[in-house]
């Protein structure tokens, strides 16, 4: 158990040197408010959030689950250093004078990509549905799971699929060790045609490349390596997010 411990810590700190960082929360709104929200968060990005070399932030709408109708607020780094210093006092303070009675944010987390678990296709544009499938993982049953992941990729790349999928893993703020995969799409008739008729082909794949009978069993295999599995939708705010 403690080399597997000391081997995750390694490749985490690998990885972060190289790999996208998030910081998000979300915004918790009474439905009244949330027309009001819009309207401010928009305000404010377009203020200090659009121009090149400013802090970039996106904004999603959670349309399932038990925080649906709030807001999952998102800042972009390169690096976790990029937090440190990125966001002003006078850019704070125009944010809770225009957001802080429509709002309450809850815990913030910050994430990091994983390279290796995430497909970005050629020619990919940027989709405002996502999919989201947040994971905790089992101590001592990780490789299990990443197995599947960096193997779903080379499936993807060779069945065609057309979108991103995204994942990132937990960094601070969460209890354990948590996974968010994103599917992204271009709305929910198009998710349900994709996952029908599409995904199948990248199953047939990953038995190509790695035998018959495999994508079965890796599948089980995640199964046993999670603890908790959650899902919902969020759709992309482009007029609440940076360009």
């Amino acid at each position: 158990m403690k080399r597997v411990f000391l081997l995750t810590v390694s490749i985490l700190i690998s990885n972060i040197s190289l790999a996208q960082v998030i910081r998000a929360r979300v915004l918790d709104i009474e439905p009244t408010n949330l027309a009001k929200m819009k309207v401010a968060v928009a305000a404010k990005t377009k203020l200090y959030n659009s121009k090149e070399g400013s802090t970039r932030f996106s904004t999603f709408e959670i349309l399932s689950g038990p925080n649906s109708n709030n807001l999952w607020r998102v800042q972009h780094g390169n690096e976790i250093g990029d937090f440190d210093s990125s966001v002003s006092k006078k850019e704070l303070d125009y944010w809770w004078k225009m957001t802080g009675e429509l709002h309450t944010p809850l815990a913030s987390r910050f994430w990091y990509l994983n390279k290796d678990a995430t497909y970005i296709p050629e020619g990919y544009e940027r989709l405002n549905h996502r999919r989201v499938l947040i994971y905790k993982l089992v101590p001592g049953k990780e490789k299990d799971f990443w197995r599947y992941r960096t193997r779903l990729v080379k499936a993807l790349k060779e069945g065609g699929w057309k979108n991103r999928v995204g994942v990132m893993s937990c960094m601070s703020g969460c209890n354990g060790s948590w996974v968010m995969v994103r599917y992204h799409h271009k709305d929910l008739a198009s998710m349900q045609e994709e996952n029908s008729k599409m995904f199948p082909k990248v199953v047939k794949k990953y038995e190509e490349l790695y035998g018959e009978g495999s994508y079965e069993d890796d599948s089980k295999n995640v199964q046993l390596s999670v603890s908790e599995n959650i899902s919902h939708y969020q759709k992309l705010l482009p007029e609440l997010s940076s360009p």
